[in-house]
């Protein structure tokens, strides 16, 4: 499930990379592109490439059409590909053996990092987590409607239903278009303080009628601790932007 909007410049290496993955013990249902209302040359782009579906919404971005994703997903596995990323070609074989396991409904795997023009941007490997680092049973991805974030499906893990392999089988690019903003001191910090509070408050929701995989309590008690996790991001968030305007103070005051 790739999901895509204005990323002509990624977007046919997501495709090719999902198309030519190596076959092993495991059915590819199909490749889907949710399109969240590009207005670049996207959509001129799918046309490249068969055996491809096209999900085109009106732009209502990343929460919208990553839920949207899921309920597209027609496998019993969600595999989502945000489309400035791409996927090695071992990944599906890499996780077959996994796939098969009844207990299990969330995987996650580490990262290669890279920049805009595809070269290594971080040495070593990165543990990954993020959207295209992670598989999903796609009945479990479904329990957790609507989502805003991929952080959602790592309750599966924290409840004890997932694995993390050390396998590098995703490209992860960190470019200047990227949807989160990392370089304003702060920014990034507060954003995920929305996250894992969005979290918390769906998790508390889940709780009055809870998934065969969980129990109330469970629930409730992961809640309460997303919901620290934000508060904790909230005064990182908040250090941060003082340390930067003490920085550019200093800074001024030596000029």
């Amino acid at each position: 499930m790739i999901l895509n909007h204005n990323y002509e410049r990624y977007v046919g290496e997501a495709v090719a990379s999902a198309l030519a993955q190596e076959p092993d013990e495991y059915e590819l249902a199909e490749v889907v592109i949710v399109d969240d209302g590009s207005t670049d040359a996207s959509p001129a782009l799918y046309e490249e490439f068969r055996n491809v579906r096209i999900v085109n919404q009106r732009h209502q971005g990343f929460a919208a059409t990553l839920t949207r994703a899921v309920r597209e997903a027609s496998g019993d596995w969600f595999a989502p590909l945000d489309a400035d990323d791409s996927f090695v070609p071992s990944k599906l074989r890499t996780v077959a053996p996994h796939l098969r396991d009844p207990d299990l409904l969330f995987i996650q795997h580490a990262e290669h990092v890279i920049d805009a023009d595809g070269r290594a941007f971080a040495e070593g490997s990165h543990p990954g987590g993020s959207t295209s680092t992670l598989l999903v049973r796609t009945s479990a991805a479904r329990d957790l409607l609507p989502v805003t974030n991929e952080l959602l499906f790592h309750v599966l893990a924290d409840l004890g239903h997932g694995v993390r392999l050390p396998d590098l089988l995703t490209r992860y690019r960190v470019h200047a278009e990227s949807m989160t903003d990392r370089r304003t001191p702060g920014v990034f910090s507060k954003y995920l303080a929305g996250v894992y509070e969005d979290v918390a408050t769906r998790l508390t929701d889940l709780a009055a009628q809870p998934p065969r995989w969980a129990t109330p309590d469970q629930l409730l008690g992961l809640s309460r601790s997303y919901r620290l996790q934000a508060d904790q991001k909230r005064r990182l968030a908040a250090t941060q932007r003082r340390t930067a305007r003490t920085d550019h103070t200093r800074t001024e005051a030596s000029a």
